[in-house]
C-alpha cells in the first residue's frame, strides 16, 4: 500500500454525474482527481446514451432511404451492414470519451484508474488492475458510481441468449426472433432498433401500455405506430419463468387481467426491467454512510450522513437520467465551493425535479416534462389542455412525417404549464423549450404569444398553447 498526495476534491467515478462534477471544482479552483475503473465517460457515454443512439440513428437512416420512393428518389436494395451499424456506434462512443479525457487535461484534473473504497471522511483506497493498493486523502469526496441493470431472479444475464443493455448493443449478427422484458425507455429503444435491422421484435410489459410513466395519449400513438411496424406487443403480461436452451430461451407469459399463460420461444431475450445503484463494495457502511433501498441518502446539497461526502447520479434516489446527473454534480461541487469560503460569488440553486425532461429516442420520439394528465387530474388540479397534431404542420408534411403531437397541460385557474408531452420527430429537441417556459413559470398565453419561425416543428409548440385557450390558428 503506497500513500500518495492529498486533493481537495476527489470524485469516485467518471460518468457524467462524476467528470462535470470534477470539472466545476477544477473550475472553482479546488486540486482535483477523478476515480474510474473502466473508462471516462461512464455507462452514459461508452454504453449507454451516446451509443445508443448512434444505433437507432443507423436504424432511422435506414427507414428513410426505405420511403425513398415516396420523395420521388430510387434507392434499391437498400439494406444493413450490421456488423458496420455496430461498429460505428463504438467509434461514436470511442470518441466521446476522448473528448472527456481532453476536458481533464484541459482542467488539470489528475485522472486515477482503479476501483476505489471509502475509509473515512476524508480518505480512500484505491485497487488498480495490477493489483495495487494506493491510499489518497481529501478534504470532500463526491460519490458518483452510477447504476447497473437488474436481471430477473429467474433469468440471469449470460451475454450470450440473455443479454444486458450493453450485450445488446454489441452483437454480431441479427437474431431472428428477440424478446424485450420491459417496455420502458431502454427496451422501446431497443424494440425500434432491432425492428429496423429485420428482426421479429417482441416487447413484453407488465404495466397496460407501451412508457408507461409517459402520459396515456402519448403512449397509445406509439403503440399503434410500433403495431405498424409488426413490433409484437404484451402489454399487462408478466414474465412467470424462463428455461434458457442450447439456442433458444423460452418465456411463459401470464396476462395480469385473464390469468391466461402463453409460453413464447425466441433465440435472444433482452431484459430491461429497471436498474440498481453500484453502491455494494465501496464502504459505504464502514464509513457510516446511509443508504436506503440500496441508494445513498442525501440532503438537498447532495451531502450524504457525512458532512464531508456527496453522493450524486444513479446513485441517490432521483430520476436516472445523465441530464440530471450532471446538474446534480455541479451543484455538489459549487456547495463545496460556497463551504469553503471560496472567492467566486455563487449562490445555491437547487433543482426543481417536477420539471426534469425525459426523453425516449426510438422513432417517432417521445419528449416530456412535468405531469401527465392522470397525475394532474390526481393532484386535485382544473385542467386546460390544448394539442396540436403533427398532421397539421408544414414542416412534417414536407418531411414526410406526421406522426405524433404536441399537448401541453396547464392550470384553469392560473394558465401554470403543469405538464406538456411530445411524440414525433423531433421531441427530444422541442421539448427544451417547454421545460424552460415551466421552469420560468411562463403561462401557456405568454407561450402563445412567443412567435416561432414559420415552418417549423416548434410551432407545434405555439399552436398548442393557443389550442389551450380555444385560439389555436392551424387546427
Amino acid at each position: 500500500m503506497a500513500n500518495t498526495a492529498n486533493f481537495k476534491v476527489v470524485v469516485i467515478g467518471g460518468g457524467p454525474g462524476g467528470y462535470v462534477a470534477a470539472i466545476r471544482a477544477a473550475q472553482l479552483g479546488f486540486e482535483t482527481a477523478v476515480i474510474e475503473k473502466e473508462r471516462l465517460g461512464g455507462v452514459c457515454l461508452n454504453w449507454g446514451c451516446i451509443p445508443t443512439k448512434a444505433l437507432l440513428e443507423s436504424a432511422h437512416v435506414l427507414e428513410h432511404l426505405r420511403k425513398a420512393a415516396s420523395f420521388g428518389l430510387k434507392a434499391d436494395n437498400v439494406s444493413a451492414e450490421f456488423e458496420q451499424v455496430i461498429k460505428r456506434s463504438r467509434t461514436v462512443a470511442d470518441q466521446m470519451a476522448k473528448g472527456v479525457e481532453f476536458l481533464m487535461k484541459k482542467n488539470k484534473i489528475s485522472v486515477i484508474s482503479g476501483s476505489a473504497s471509502i475509509i473515512d471522511k476524508h480518505t480512500l483506497e484505491v485497487k488498480n488492475e495490477n493489483g495495487e493498493v494506493f491510499t489518497y486523502g481529501t478534504e470532500f469526496i463526491v460519490i458518483a458510481v452510477g447504476a447497473k441493470n437488474k436481471a430477473l431472479p429467474f433469468l440471469p444475464f449470460d451475454s450470450v441468449k440473455v443479454l444486458n443493455a450493453r450485450d445488446a448493443m454489441s452483437q454480431k449478427t441479427v437474431p431472428k426472433s428477440i424478446a424485450i422484458i420491459g417496455a420502458g425507455a431502454i427496451g422501446v429503444e431497443f424494440a425500434d432498433f432491432y425492428a429496423s435491422m429485420g428482426a421479429k421484435v417482441t416487447l413484453i410489459e407488465f404495466q397496460d401500455h407501451l412508457l408507461p410513466n409517459e402520459d396515456i395519449e402519448i403512449s397509445q400513438i406509439l403503440e399503434r405506430s410500433f403495431k405498424k411496424r409488426e413490433i409484437e406487443q404484451y402489454l399487462s403480461y408478466a414474465v412467470e419463468s424462463a428455461t434458457v436452451n442450447a439456442d433458444s430461451v423460452d418465456l411463459v407469459l401470464q396476462d395480469r387481467k385473464s390469468a391466461k399463460k402463453e409460453k413464447l420461444t425466441f433465440e435472444r431475450v433482452i431484459v430491461g426491467v429497471g436498474i440498481a445503484a453500484n453502491t455494494t463494495g465501496i464502504g459505504l457502511e464502514g464509513a457510516g454512510i446511509k443508504t436506503k433501498n440500496g441508494f445513498i441518502e442525501v440532503d438537498a446539497s447532495y451531502r450524504t450522513s457525512i458532512d464531508t461526502i456527496y453522493a450524486i447520479g444513479d446513485c441517490i434516489p432521483t430520476p436516472s437520467l445523465a441530464h440530471v446527473a450532471s446538474a446534480e454534480g455541479i451543484r455538489a461541487a459549487e456547495d463545496i465551493s460556497i463551504r469553503s469560503g471560496n472567492p467566486h460569488k455563487l449562490e445555491r440553486h437547487p433543482l426543481n425535479y417536477d420539471y426534469i425532461p425525459g426523453c425516449t429516442y426510438c422513432h417517432p420520439e417521445v419528449a416530456s416534462v412535468g405531469l401527465t394528465e392522470a397525475k394532474a387530474i390526481a393532484q386535485g388540479y382544473e385542467l386546460q389542455i390544448g394539442k396540436f397534431p403533427f398532421t397539421a404542420s408544414g414542416r412534417a408534411q414536407a418531411q414526410g412525417d406526421t406522426t405524433g403531437m404536441v399537448k401541453i397541460i396547464s392550470d384553469k385557474k392560473h394558465g401554470e404549464i403543469l405538464g406538456a408531452h411530445i411524440i414525433g420527430g423531433a421531441a427530444t429537441e422541442m421539448i427544451s423549450e417547454l421545460t424552460l417556459s415551466a421552469n420560468m413559470e411562463l403561462t401557456v398565453k405568454e407561450l402563445a404569444m412567443t412567435i416561432h419561425a414559420h415552418p417549423t416543428l416548434a410551432e407545434g409548440v405555439m399552436e398548442a398553447a393557443a389550442a389551450v385557450l380555444g385560439e389555436a390558428i392551424n387546427i
